[in-house]
C-alpha cells in the first residue's frame, strides 16, 4: 500500500512536471514571437535559453520528489555510446543525401565532377579539394558539436535524464518513448508554426514533421540512453543534429523541393525510431539496458 502510494505520488509529480513545463515554454515561446519570432533579433539568444527549461523542470522534480541529481549526471554508462551518438546522425544524413541524389530527387553541386574539386559551400566561385572539405567538415564538427553540447544538456537532463525512465517505469517502454517524443514535438509548435524548421508549412509543420521527427529522435535517443546506462550520449547526439547533421543537410549546394526536402529529413528518422523503440521492447528483458 505505501508502494502504491509512491507511485501514485511520483505519477502525479510526473504529470505536474510535464503540464508546468509546458505552459511555461509555451508562454516563453509566445514572448518570442511577440518580439520579432524566428527572424527577429532576439530569436537566437531567446530560442538559446528556451533549450534550458527542461533541465530546469528536471532539477525542480528531483528537489521536490527528494531525489539526488547526482547518479544521472555522474554515469557515463558504456563510453561506445557516446562516439555511436555523435557519428550516427551525420552517418544517417550523409547516407540520406546520396541515395537522394542517386535516385534524382535531390539534386547537387557540391562536387564538380569536371574538376573532382569540391564547391566550398557559401563561396561563389571557390573550389576546394575532397581532403581539404573533409577536413573543415571534421573540425567544424568537432567545435559545433562541443558548443551546441552545452544547450542540448538543457534539453537531454530534462528528456532523457529525468522524464523518459520515469514515463516507461509508469506506461512501458513502447508508450513511455512515444509519448516523450509527441510531447517533444508539441513543446516546439509555436515557433515551428512561426516558421522555424519547416519555413512554409506552418500547420503541417508544427502538427505533423516535428512531433514525426522528435518521435523518431526520441526512438533512437532512448535506444542510446538505455544501452548506455546514461543520458550524456543523447547529449551529444542532440548536438550532432542541431550543429551538424541538419546544417549539412540544409545546405544550398543540395537542391529539393521544400516538402521534399522536409520529408527527406524526417521520414528516415521515423522509421530509425520505430525501429530503435522495437528492438528496446524486445531486449527488455535481456538485460542488455
Amino acid at each position: 500500500m505505501v508502494e502504491m502510494a509512491k507511485m501514485d505520488s511520483e505519477h502525479r509529480n510526473l504529470l505536474l512536471l510535464l503540464g508546468g513545463l509546458l505552459l511555461i515554454s509555451f508562454v516563453w515561446e509566445v514572448i518570442i514571437l511577440l518580439t520579432g519570432g524566428v527572424t527577429g533579433p532576439y530569436f537566437t539568444l531567446m530560442a538559446g535559453l528556451l533549450m534550458f527549461f527542461p533541465e530546469i523542470a528536471g532539477f525542480v522534480y528531483l528537489r521536490r520528489t527528494g531525489q539526488s541529481a547526482n547518479p544521472i549526471l555522474t554515469a557515463v554508462g558504456k563510453k561506445r555510446y557516446l562516439l555511436a551518438a555523435v557519428l550516427i546522425p551525420i552517418v544517417a544524413t550523409v547516407l540520406v543525401i546520396g541515395v537522394a541524389v542517386a535516385t534524382g530527387v535531390m539534386t547537387q553541386t557540391l562536387y564538380d565532377s569536371t574538376t573532382g574539386l569540391i564547391n566550398s559551400p557559401g563561396v561563389d566561385g571557390e573550389q576546394i579539394s575532397v581532403g581539404s572539405f573533409l577536413l573543415q567538415l571534421v573540425a567544424s564538427m568537432v567545435i559545433g558539436i562541443a558548443i551546441t553540447s552545452i544547450a542540448t544538456f538543457g534539453e537531454e537532463f530534462g528528456w532523457r535524464g529525468v522524464i523518459q525512465n520515469r514515463l516507461i517505469r509508469h506506461y512501458g517502454v513502447v508508450t513511455g518513448i512515444v509519448i516523450l517524443g509527441l510531447f517533444w514535438g508539441i513543446w516546439h509548435a509555436p515557433i515551428i508554426y512561426d516558421g522555424y524548421n519547416f519555413p512554409g508549412y506552418p500547420l503541417l509543420g508544427s502538427l505533423v514533421l516535428m512531433p514525426l521527427f522528435t518521435l523518431g529522435t526520441s526512438g533512437v535517443f532512448a535506444w542510446l540512453t538505455l544501452r548506455a546506462g546514461s543520458f550524456w550520449p543523447a547529449v551529444l547526439a542532440h548536438a550532432s543534429i542541431n550543429s551538424v547533421a541538419g546544417p549539412l543537410f540544409y545546405l544550398p549546394v543540395f537542391e529539393a523541393a521544400p516538402l521534399t526536402r522536409y520529408l527527406l529529413f524526417v521520414i528516415p528518422w521515423v522509421v530509425a525510431g520505430i525501429a530503435a523503440i522495437v528492438h528496446l521492447k524486445l531486449t527488455e528483458e535481456s538485460g542488455v539496458w
